[in-house]
């Protein structure tokens, strides 16, 4: 039998003939393999640009959302398009269809290295959304960013939130506590420390070292001022929030301090 070129192993062409469930499994496998150290949990990170009015993201796209047909509406059941701020001027609002003129432009967009402007996909139960490059923005964007976190339609489903370590107190002391106390969905809150060096690689986060009692601080003050708060909006609120009715209950919010590293470099 003659060995077949090295250009055909690059192509399976009987995928589209395998059992639907086999595939699906596959297109699962795919999506946990983009994922820094195959975990379950992405690093989301974005940063809003005030030249453009929105926020964008430098963290590609999952990849199965430019595969296939198929494999798009499966990256889609359990992903959508993270609705904060104004959408991008260049854009209308992204319905969950296909066509192969999408599927060409989601192919391009994936390998773009800065993705501005376009849709961002977030899988909330799981992904991690890093709002980073805080620090310089809010001398002259304070409101409005906390006025996207208060207003958008993703504010009660996001469940995990990953936040600049240095300007977390002027946050808080311009309401953004009680804009955190009042997300529904929310179950977790990241610190981030950040050194300002540009490692390579994947954005990662490593735990706190137990020496770093001052960072330890900071969080248990963190999150025994959001637990209040949520008790305090609890209290407050008629619309069944809290009790089991209308909104749904405010559950615990747990806040840690992590480190920023890439590329499996620690600090």
């Amino acid at each position: 039998m003659d060995t077949p070129p090295n250009s055909s192993l690059t192509t399976f062409h009987f995928f589209p003939h395998l059992p639907t469930e086999l595939r699906l499994k596959i297109y699962e496998h795919i999506l946990a393999l983009s994922h820094a150290g195959h975990s379950s949990t992405r690093i989301l990170k974005i940063s809003y640009s005030p030249s453009l009015g929105c926020y964008i993201s430098n963290t590609p796209p999952p990849i199965t959302l430019s595969i296939s047909p198929e494999s798009r509406l499966f990256t889609l059941s359990t992903h959508s398009y993270l609705s904060l701020g104004p959408l991008p001027k260049v854009l209308k609002p992204v319905q969950p269809t296909m066509s192969s003129s999408s599927s060409s432009s989601s192919s391009n967009s994936s390998h773009s290295k800065n993705l501005y402007g376009l849709p961002i996909p977030i899988a909330y139960p799981t992904d991690i959304l890093y709002v980073s490059s805080l620090s310089p923005l809010l001398s002259t964007h304070l409101h409005s960013i906390l006025y996207h976190f208060s207003t958008s339609a993703s504010r009660h489903l996001i469940q995990h939130l990953a936040i600049d370590f240095r300007v977390w107190a002027e946050l808080c002391e311009n309401g953004f506590l009680g804009i955190v106390s009042r997300m529904k969905a929310l179950r977790e809150v990241h610190l981030v420390v950040e050194f300002g060096r540009a490692f390579a690689g994947e954005v990662g986060f490593l735990e706190c070292p137990s020496w770093r009692r001052d960072l330890k601080w900071v969080a248990e003050g963190a999150e025994r001022g959001v637990r209040e708060e949520r008790r305090r909006v609890v209290g407050t609120r008629r619309d069944g929030v809290g009790n089991g009715g209308g909104g749904g209950v405010l559950g615990d919010v747990t806040v840690r301090c992590v480190i920023l590293t890439r590329g499996g470099e620690q600090s």
